[in-house]
Parts: structure tokens; C-alpha cells; sequence
């Protein structure tokens, strides 16, 4: 398969073109997680601009802070096809339990997109921002979760 067949085909993806159809589900999100500056939104910016063979435009804001910290807090998606959208969540700058647990968070769509991801410092403060949390279960995303890693 060659870059215009590989192009065509995510173009033309749904989820209703399964030997079980879509069981229920509308869109896939790709959830882009990783360390802070390792290219979650290059890589939203590079899709768009192969996918849609368009001018290059930065649409998720990419780059790397003097201090090493998250060009991207809040959570943010970026439609790729009518199926297909990524989501640019927020990286993190270590491995701890409590950013596992927001990373978790982020993954499963327990923070809505569009909604500023802050690190807590313990876990009873993580569990009573998800316990606050104005969520709207969508139970039509097919969630695919994608480590991004230089």
C-alpha cells in the first residue's frame, strides 16, 4: 500500500465496516499520551497536514518550555476524519502514582475535553476533582490509547 492508498484508506474508515458493524460506536479517539515535549502535538499537526494534503498549519500548539513543563494543560481534540479524532492530553514530567492516576483520568475521558488538566499532590485531591467532575458519559467513543515516546 503506497502513501495515497494508506491516505485513502484512513479517509474512508468506519466503524460500520466491520463483519459486527459498529456496535454502538460513532467515533474512534485516539488519545496521544506521553512525557512532557515528546511530540503529542507534532504528531496531530503532521497527521492533519498528510491527511488533509493541506498548507501546514500549527493546530495543536507544539514546542518545548525553558522550564520543561506542559505546552499543552487543557485537553484538547482535533478532528482527523469524520471517524477519526485525535486528542491531545496533557503530558507529564514524571511517573508518579497521582500523575498515573490523572493520566488514567485523561485516558478514559474522566476529564472532558476542553478542560484544564492540573496535577494534584495526593490522591484524595484527584479523586474529589473526578468525583466533581461534570461528566457526560459518551459511551460511543471507541478509545484507542497511543503512547507518544522519542
Amino acid at each position: 500500500m503506497d502513501n495515497q492508498q494508506l491516505r485513502a484508506h484512513i479517509l474512508s474508515f468506519s466503524l460500520d465496516g466491520g463483519p459486527r458493524g459498529n456496535q454502538g460506536y460513532t467515533r474512534v479517539l485516539l488519545q496521544l499520551f506521553g512525557y512532557n515535549g515528546h511530540g503529542k502535538s507534532s504528531f496531530i499537526n503532521s497527521c492533519k497536514y498528510v491527511i488533509h494534503e493541506e498548507e501546514f498549519i500549527e493546530h495543536a500548539e507544539a514546542g518545548e518550555r525553558q522550564d520543561h513543563g506542559a505546552v499543552t494543560t487543557i485537553r484538547k481534540a482535533y478532528k482527523l476524519t469524520e471517524n477519526i479524532t485525535l486528542v491531545d492530553n496533557r503530558g507529564y514530567s514524571k511517573e508518579n502514582n497521582f500523575q498515573r492516576a490523572e493520566i488514567y483520568a485523561q485516558l478514559g475521558n474522566f476529564i472532558p475535553i476542553g478542560e484544564e488538566v492540573e496535577w494534584k499532590k495526593n490522591y484524595s485531591e484527584v479523586m474529589d476533582k473526578l468525583e466533581d467532575a461534570d461528566l457526560d458519559p459518551n459511551y460511543s467513543d471507541f478509545i484507542v490509547p497511543i503512547l507518544v515516546h522519542r
